[in-house]
């Protein structure tokens, strides 16, 4: 396993303009998708903190993340 390769667990920075923040893999499927997930008890880029239980979630192909 190479040193920058993504894992289940692992932090990541989505690639896409308008997207910010790091989000956690959480499952990466059979197809390729890596399904991510941002809590809004992280703290985003742009300095946001709140607490919720609610999490951002997305499936993206491994060329729009970039490990921490």
């Amino acid at each position: 396993m190479k040193d920058n390769e993504i894992k289940v667990g692992d932090s990541v920075f989505v690639k896409q303009v308008g997207i910010d923040g790091i989000y956690t893999v959480d499952l990466i499927d059979s197809s390729g998708l890596h399904h991510i997930s941002q809590g809004y008890s992280d703290v985003s880029s742009r300095g946001h903190k709140t607490k919720s239980s609610y999490k951002h979630t997305m499936k993206l192909p491994l060329d729009k993340l970039r490990k921490v």
